[in-house]
């Protein structure tokens, strides 16, 4: 079976995508002969670039540490603990019963309303 993805590397142009046809396969060093970059590596050099898309604004990050610091004091002062829930479900029960609350849904992947 062949695939159709993007090239990896470092420098891909952003205006020009370069895609190789290749055969599928699970084994990436089997196909390149270069390393492929790190996630991380990738992430500093689109910062170094200037790529703006990736990263958050100081003046959102304000806003978001003055939204969220009064709830994270309130739950400090009132020693809430978090509700635990199993890996790979649905989230923890209190979530359904809080949203069935305020007549929410979520995750609902049915087609009756």
């Amino acid at each position: 079976m062949n695939v159709i993805h993007e090239k990896p590397s470092l420098y891909a142009a952003r205006s020009i995508q370069q895609y190789l046809d290749c055969k599928l396969t699970l084994y990436a060093i089997c196909r390149y002969s270069k390393e492929i970059p790190d996630a991380y590596e990738r992430l500093l050099l689109d910062a170094i670039e200037g790529e703006r898309r990736l990263f958050i604004r100081s003046d959102e990050l304000d806003a978001a540490w003055a939204l969220f610091t009064p709830v994270l004091k309130e739950l400090e002062e009132k020693n809430v603990i978090p509700e635990y829930y199993p890996y790979g479900s649905r989230g923890p029960v209190g979530a359904h019963y809080l949203a069935a609350r305020y007549n929410v849904r979520w995750g609902d992947l049915s087609i009756e309303q």
